[in-house]
């Protein structure tokens, strides 16, 4: 067998594609065999904005390689390569493809202790961090931090005591179509928010050929809320959480109760990613309000004439 890191990379080429449903099994093969706790590298965070970003990707001498395009800047973006190829000849590669592209860059996800002050000699773009917790924090809400959350959790299960779990299946999936179009009609929607309800509703139609898990909180035969996500090595990624505000501690219930499934069934998932603040006060504001344990950034590095405009994010 050709060792890898005596490949040429001046005669190789990578043939990229536009990603598909028909294409999940073979990224969550690299996903699942080459863990990572960046939601970039999960199928909820592919499949669910490949539209968005026009993500495409490329399979050589097994490894993985994602490109997408930010809707903003135009600019083309690379995200660190999956797969046994030593990064270096990867990144050659990479480099090659993107003189393509007159501008270009290249994500690498740089793992950060949120209870420090953030590196940002890397040239991390600070709205493209993700937030990850310690998942025994979201089974209670126990401690002096989480006091706030547990009382609406506790709110929740005082008041409504008849409220039922149910795991998202064939049988209700109907129900949650039509859930979501009732949410996305009672909120004012931003087009990245309008884009996640329509994304979320393609999924729910096709849920069997994904590797999602979820919950829904049903109360007196109606569906109030709804969540789910998927397991990647030691992080289960929360991909979709919706719930209807008047009825108070919905959120901190979806929550507790999907970290308490994700614990029974999968005891070593660690961490709860809960993605990124796109740059939004407010959504910062609430997931740092859950005290993050890690923080997920993205190094940017330019591959060719790249500039200091910062790449869109979602959700």
């Amino acid at each position: 067998m050709k060792n890898l890191n005596d490949i040429d990379s001046s005669c190789c080429r990578l043939d990229f594609k536009p990603v598909t449903e028909n294409d999940i099994p073979l990224l969550n093969k690299y996903f699942t065999s080459f863990p990572s706790r960046s939601c970039d590298f999960s199928i909820g965070g592919t499949l669910m904005w490949t539209e968005y970003y026009e993500y495409e990707f490329a399979e050589f001498n097994g490894t993985l390689f994602l490109r997408g395009k930010d809707p903003e800047s135009g600019e083309t973006i690379y995200y660190s390569p999956l797969g046994l190829l030593p990064l270096e000849t990867s990144k050659r590669l990479i480099i090659k493809d993107a003189t393509n592209f007159p501008k270009s860059k290249m994500l690498i996800p740089i793992e950060s202790d949120a209870d420090r002050s953030i590196d940002l000699e890397n040239n991390c773009d600070e709205k493209l961090k993700e937030y990850l917790y310690p998942i025994e924090r979201f089974l209670h809400f126990a401690g002096k931090k989480m006091e706030k959350k547990r009382n609406h959790l506790n709110y929740f299960l005082h008041n409504y005591g008849n409220a039922t779990i149910e795991k998202i299946s064939t049988d209700n999936i109907e129900e949650l179509i039509n859930f979501t179009t009732r949410f996305s009609a009672a909120h004012e929607a931003s087009y990245i928010s309008a884009y996640e309800n329509s994304q979320t509703m393609r999924v729910l139609k096709n849920f069997e050929a994904y590797p999602f898990e979820g919950i829904a909180i049903r109360l007196n035969g109606e569906i109030i809320g709804y969540t789910f996500g998927e397991k990647i090595g030691d992080v289960f990624f929360a991909h979709v959480e919706k719930g209807n505000v008047e009825y108070r501690g919905v959120y901190q219930a979806l929550a507790s109760f999907m970290s308490q499934e994700v614990n029974k069934k999968y005891p070593d998932v660690k961490y709860l990613n809960r993605e990124e603040d796109m740059g939004d006060d407010s959504l910062r504001q609430s997931k740092e309000s859950y005290h993050p344990t890690l923080l997920v950034n993205k190094s940017v590095e330019c591959l060719s004439v790249c500039t200091a405009s910062k790449v869109a994010i979602r959700v």
